[in-house]
Order: C-alpha cells, then sequence, then structure tokens
C-alpha cells in the first residue's frame, strides 16, 4: 500500500473483546486515544462468545488469518476476572492459552460492570462481587442498559475518569500504558 511521503501510518493495536458491552468500551477507548491525538488505531473484533478460553481462542485464531500485518504493535484481549477465575475452577485457563497466542490479557475488575461503576466519581476504590456489580452500577447510573452502546460511554466518561479509577487498579494502569495514554 503506497502512503503519502512523509505520513506514517497509525500504530494499530488488535483489541478482542468478548461481548457488545466490552466491544463498546474498547470504542470509548478508541475515542480517548483520538482525543489525545495518538497516532494509533484499535481493531476491535467482537469474540464468537463462550468462555474465556474460547475468547481467546478466537482472538488468536483472527490474527492468525492476518498474518504479518506490519503495523499491529499490541495484540490484547479484554476479560472479565471472575470469568477466568470460573474457567480456572473448569480446567480451562484463558492466560495459557493467551502466552502460546502471543495477547495480552487485559482484566476488567471483577468485570466491565464494575469497572463502569469505578469510572464514577467517588467511586473508583468500590470492589463488589461480581453478581452484584450490576445492580449497583444501575444505582449510580439509573438508565444503564446492558449492553451500552459507545456513544452512551464516550458521553458519561472522559480520560479523567479512566485516570482516576486507574490509580486504584493495576489492570486499568496496564491498559493506559498500553494504549499510550496518561493515567
Amino acid at each position: 500500500m503506497r502512503r503519502r511521503s512523509g505520513v506514517a501510518p497509525r500504530r494499530v493495536i488488535f483489541v478482542g473483546v468478548e461481548g457488545k458491552s466490552d466491544r463498546a468500551f474498547a470504542q470509548l477507548l478508541g475515542h480517548l486515544c483520538e482525543e489525545a491525538r495518538l497516532h494509533l488505531h484499535l481493531d476491535i473484533k467482537l469474540g464468537t462468545g463462550g468462555d474465556s478460553v474460547s475468547v481467546v481462542e478466537d482472538a488468536g485464531r483472527r490474527l492468525a488469518r492476518h498474518p504479518g500485518r506490519p503495523h499491529i504493535v499490541r495484540q490484547l484481549v479484554l476479560l472479565d476476572r471472575d470469568r477466568i477465575e470460573a474457567d480456572l475452577r473448569n480446567g480451562r485457563d484463558a492466560r495459557a492459552v493467551a502466552t502460546r497466542w502471543r495477547l495480552d490479557l487485559v482484566l476488567q475488575d471483577p468485570n466491565l460492570e464494575g469497572l463502569l461503576l469505578r469510572l464514577h466519581r467517588g467511586y473508583e476504590q468500590r470492589r463488589p462481587e461480581a453478581k452484584d456489580t450490576l445492580a449497583e452500577l444501575r444505582r449510580v447510573w439509573r438508565d444503564y442498559s446492558k449492553p451500552p452502546t459507545a456513544d452512551e460511554l464516550i458521553r458519561r466518561f472522559s480520560l479523567a475518569d479512566l485516570g482516576r479509577a486507574a490509580r486504584y487498579d493495576e489492570e486499568s494502569r496496564r491498559l493506559l500504558a498500553i494504549l499510550g495514554l496518561p493515567a
């Protein structure tokens, strides 16, 4: 592919996600990267369902179908921590599979709804049980419906919200570092 002289291609980060809610969150991340004027594109791919191992395997297979994409600088999969733990109890290890495919896992603790709860001012340190996150999130965000759209997340959250939550969440800090966004 020919490029105009002096214009470097965007760096690409592959982001595998489990479902529509996670895709909307990844689209929020892409929007934040655009706002920060990063020369970056998030190549977001929705998984075909199943447990965390299936999501990771699907992401790995998608990447394998297109070897040699020169501008992919990182390959990651967003997963809910509670699903990883449940799958481990069933003898399925998404971390081991991710290592084989050379994918970074970024865990949402305990799940995406828990992370979205922590993006609200004053809730950054909340760590509800996975079974309680949706109810707690709906107390703070009364009209939240699952799956949220990317537009809803973009209207509601900013990089400042994510950075504030990341002060109390190692995985969120790691995600910001991978993307090159300030914490």
